[in-house]
């Protein structure tokens, strides 16, 4: 708890903040707003209008909110504890999270080129087959994104992102976890990655800070 308490003595009013919303659903929505501190432990962040519907809410619901500081991202885990009113929700700060922790909590929304292939191995049946689309978000343990098809097999894919700013793109092996139609007949595919060599998943992570660094630097207005 100390930990926590010096950290969050340093965080200062109105900073750019960053947070997964927890939705009855039992989904989340990342959304930005402005940190205010309150009496340690807690604090509020200020959205803009029509950022969310409070009856959607899970209240009680822990969930991830990253803060601007001093040009870095200070990430911590937090509990949603009510809505104070409209544009205004009231969290509780529980704990940071450390950097072994970032691939299981750490997410970031990014639009970046994916591409998905399956190539059958000499004793398999499968077709080759092979997709290009946009990530939706990243995160240490999979990657959301959107196709103009599903994915014939769920199965040992191969995805190929491109890493902004960078010239060697994140590659790696992953099987679909879930999938669904949206609009304008396109798809959203969730993957989870497989057998993720620690290189590449401190690449990913990396990928992951670097953006939401970009996010955050971003201002944020709410008027």
């Amino acid at each position: 708890m100390s930990r926590l308490h010096d950290i969050f003595a340093k965080l200062t009013d109105n900073a750019p903040a960053f947070v997964d919303l927890p939705l009855i659903r039992g989904e989340s929505i990342r959304r930005k707003a402005l940190f205010i501190k309150k009496e340690f432990p807690c604090l509020e962040l200020v959205f803009p209008p029509r950022s969310w519907e409070a009856t959607a809410l899970k209240i009680g619901a822990d969930c991830t909110l990253s803060v601007e500081h001093n040009s870095l991202s200070i990430n911590l885990i937090a509990r949603l504890d009510r809505v104070v009113r409209d544009r205004r929700l009231h969290f509780t700060a529980k704990e940071p999270i450390d950097p072994e922790l970032l691939r299981e909590y750490f997410r970031v929304a990014i639009n970046t080129p994916i591409q998905a292939s399956y190539i059958a191995g000499p004793r398999e049946t499968g077709t080759n087959w092979k997709l290009t689309g946009t990530t939706l978000d990243l995160s240490g343990s999979g990657v959301l994104a959107v196709f103009s098809s599903l994915p014939p097999s769920r199965k040992h894919i191969q995805l190929v992102i491109t890493v902004p700013e960078e010239t060697s793109p994140i590659v790696c092996l992953a099987s679909v976890v879930r999938s669904s139609r949206i609009r304008n007949n396109r798809f959203q595919v969730a993957f989870h990655f497989e057998n993720v060599t620690s290189k590449t998943r401190d690449m990913i992570i990396a990928c992951c800070m670097q953006e939401q660094r970009r996010q955050l630097r971003e201002q944020v207005h709410v008027t």
